[in-house]
């Protein structure tokens, strides 16, 4: 009964909280500063004043009939504070009391000098990342006291770094560069990609090197791509620069570098009508070609090889750009069919060095294996197969051949092949009784087994019920009432005058017993 009237007096008391009426805090209006635009680093930082749209509103003491008893002014004083996600607010400036009391629309001074108690908070501390900020102006009593309805008037600024501009102000981008191929040969094309966050920004990105345009592209999908081939032969560090198509709905952003490098092939060779060829070409034995590495050493003698192949290449010495040029290399008459390279001593170090220049020897042509394999298979083979197997599997083949056909279809990894070829073998015979009979006895088995439970069961239900029933109808005898009495009283009480009086059935004796 306890525990019920607890939670009934939590109910009554849940029902009485939520049929208070709620205050909820809510704008005002909007009030305005002087300036459109400053910066926090400024003695000023929000300008030289703002301005409040009407008088503060008073607090307005009504009786049980609705009618207002008294109105309590609360315009001592103003307090500019920041919302903050959670629904708070970060106070910026405690007291502005410069045209005290705001009791019509007024114009107060931010300079401190107008406000004994201002309290400017370091914008530093409340400003810690580019954004929309909401600044709520409250209206104060004179002890410093809100208005129980919780209003305010309000402004957005926009905060990019130090400075802020007033309203909703532009969404920051940001843009992100690559390009591919990164690495790229003289007048190969590669494709820069400028993606754009968010992805809506609309607009245009201009692709540059330093202060020299590449080229420009229209955003579209939250990407811009530029295609160009025309890079010179070195490293470029590539920015893209995004330009809104509205300013006042997107902000400009610009890319960190991305780095292009542009470089003719570290090798090259060409045969004798100067053609060149591609990567890893077949070369013929006895064929000559030109190879050319660049980005070693410049005037430094390089020695040339063949992998696996002892015949003698002249040296070449790097010219100023690092450039060696072996113009005549003759691919050697014994030299081993297959996958071979130029290697060449000491290696290039340089950027994408090349450590060897590949190619392909051919198998060498031969007219010799065409006439033996014609005359020899012809004469013995051909009458010793032909007795011994006709006869010895014409009686047992049926059955051998669905036993292990048996076993293939059925067989698996946990020994299903063997189940199969037993019962193939079983089919070719003719013989299907054991697996029938074995099936057989394990339904008889499973359906006698199935009545024997269900008669069980059945058995103990009754069994259960009967015995239930009957011990209900049997009580043990009840106990002595004196017992149930001395259980439940005390063994006496002692009347006025110290004199003990004793309750029949009560006394010692019947405790005793």
């Amino acid at each position: 009964m306890a525990a019920c009237a607890l939670v009934a007096l939590g109910l009554v008391a849940a029902v009485m909280t939520q049929s208070q009426p709620a205050r909820a805090a809510s704008s005002m209006g909007e009030f305005t500063f002087a300036s459109s635009s400053g910066r926090f680093s400024d003695a000023e930082p929000f300008g030289p004043s703002l301005s409040t749209p009407a008088a503060c509103p008073d607090y307005e003491v009504k009786d049980e009939n609705g009618n207002v008893v008294e109105a309590i002014p609360i315009n001592y004083t103003l307090s500019l504070a920041v919302a903050k996600p959670d629904g708070g607010a970060d106070t910026m400036m405690a007291s502005i009391t410069s045209a005290s009391p705001y009791d019509a629309a007024k114009t107060a001074s931010l300079a401190a000098a107008d406000n004994p108690d201002l309290g400017l908070k370091n914008p530093a501390e409340v400003f810690t990342t580019d954004g929309t900020y909401e600044l709520r102006l409250v209206c104060l009593d004179d002890f410093g006291g809100a208005h129980p309805d919780g209003n305010y008037w309000t402004q957005k600024i926009t905060v990019t770094g130090d400075t802020w501009v007033a309203g909703e102000g532009a969404k920051a981008t940001q843009t992100t560069l690559t390009a591919a191929p990164s690495v790229i040969e003289p007048h190969q094309e590669t494709t820069l990609t400028a993606t754009m966050s968010p992805a809506e920004a609309a607009g245009s990105v201009t692709f540059l090197e330093g202060g020299t345009t590449l080229g420009q592209a229209t955003v579209t999908g939250g990407k811009a791509e530029l295609k160009t081939s025309d890079l010179p032969v070195g490293q470029h560090a590539v920015t893209a620069r995004f330009t809104p198509a509205d300013t006042t709905k997107w902000g400009a952003s610009e890319s960190e570098s991305f780095q292009v490098t542009v470089q003719s092939p570290r090798y090259e060779m060409h045969d004798a009508t100067g053609r060149l060829l591609p990567y890893n070409p077949e070369l013929q034995r006895g064929q000559t070609v030109e190879v050319v590495i660049r980005g070693c050493a410049p005037a430094t003698g390089y020695a040339m090889a063949l992998f696996h192949d002892d015949t003698a290449f002249p040296d070449a010495t790097a010219d100023a750009d690092g450039t060696v040029t072996w113009p005549a290399l003759t691919v050697p008459d014994d030299a081993v069919a297959g996958q071979t390279r130029w290697d060449y001593s000491p290696d290039c170090t340089g950027v994408g060095a090349v450590g060897a220049v590949d190619f392909t020897v051919p198998e060498p042509s031969s007219e010799s294996p065409s006439a033996s394999p014609t005359d020899s298979p012809s004469d013995g083979p051909s009458d010793e197969p032909t007795d011994g197997p006709s006869d010895e599997p014409t009686d047992g083949s049926p059955g051998d051949t669905s036993g292990v056909t048996g076993g293939a279809d059925t067989g698996g990894v946990d020994g299903g092949g063997g189940t199969g070829g037993s019962t193939g073998g079983g089919s070719a015979s003719g013989g299907t009784s054991p697996t029938g009979g074995l099936a057989s006895t394990g339904s008889q088995i499973a359906l006698f087994s199935g009545i024997g439970a269900v008669v069980l069961v059945t058995a103990g239900v009754l069994a259960v019920r009967f015995g239930r029933r009957e011990g209900l109808l049997k009580f043990g005898g009840p106990r002595s009432s004196g017992v149930l009495r001395k259980s439940r009283r005390p063994a006496g009480r002692r009347e006025a005058g110290g004199t003990s009086v004793t309750r029949p059935g009560t006394g010692p004796a019947s405790s005793r017993a």
